[in-house]
């Protein structure tokens, strides 16, 4: 299962719209993705040398924003067993 998610993220580095995968997969990596978006990353900034800082900057926003809705979705969980 994860060989395919792995093939999968380094199919969509490769891809015209890979800023945009980039920043899906950092948010969704940081609340319930199990696979890192560093393995986009790599070829992302080898393939695109002058974008580096872009390509940070949309991953490191879009996982801090994953993390904010991990927390959400966790406090609500926690709410809800409260009640």
């Amino acid at each position: 299962m994860f060989q395919r998610l792995y093939k999968k993220c380094l199919e969509l580095a490769a891809h015209k719209s890979s800023n945009f995968y980039l920043g899906f997969v950092s948010f969704i990596e940081s609340s319930f993705f199990p696979i890192p978006p560093d393995i986009m990353i790599v070829p992302m900034v080898i393939a695109k040398k002058k974008e580096y800082i872009k390509i940070f900057l949309i991953a490191s926003i879009n996982s801090v924003l994953g993390g904010i809705f991990g927390y959400l979705i966790g406090y609500l969980f926690l709410i809800w067993q409260c009640m």
